[in-house]
């Protein structure tokens, strides 16, 4: 499985390539109130919506810090959902062995890279506390 990499808080994470659909460099997110600190707002890119996330706030941990204006945009596509995140690095693309389930993997230089799922970012957005400042 080839697996696209990204910085968050320090630590790498990896999302199966396959859901990345652009990485954009230009997009600037139209903020949107009463959203919670680690979203954005939402970028029109080629007539679709993409609410932006700010990665490291939101999976980074309790110690994660915003993200200081990310030149890059990673937009998700897995069904009908549709997503941006924006990571402190783009790393790149690096073939993966099948991860059986596990959340961390290590590449062959012993790097831990953990792995995330789209629905897995969706399900943690739909716990967050929305309309409240």
């Amino acid at each position: 499985m080839d697996c696209f990499l990204f910085e968050v808080s320090g630590k790498q994470m990896g999302i199966a390539a396959r859901y990345v659909y652009r990485i954009v460099d230009d997009a600037t997110p139209a903020p949107v109130p009463l959203l919670p600190p680690c979203h954005m707002g939402i970028v029109y890119y080629r007539g679709d919506l993409f609410d932006v996330i700010d990665a490291g706030q939101l999976l980074g941990g309790q110690d994660s810090r915003p993200c200081e204006k990310s030149p890059y945009v990673i937009l998700l596509k897995w069904g009908r959902r549709k997503l941006g995140l924006l990571p402190e690095r783009i790393v790149g693309i690096r073939p993966i062995t099948d991860p059986d389930g596990a959340d961390t993997v290590f590449t062959q230089d012993g790097q831990a890279i953990r792995l995330i799922t789209p629905e897995e970012i969706w399900q943690r957005l739909s716990e967050l506390s929305y309309g409240h400042g």
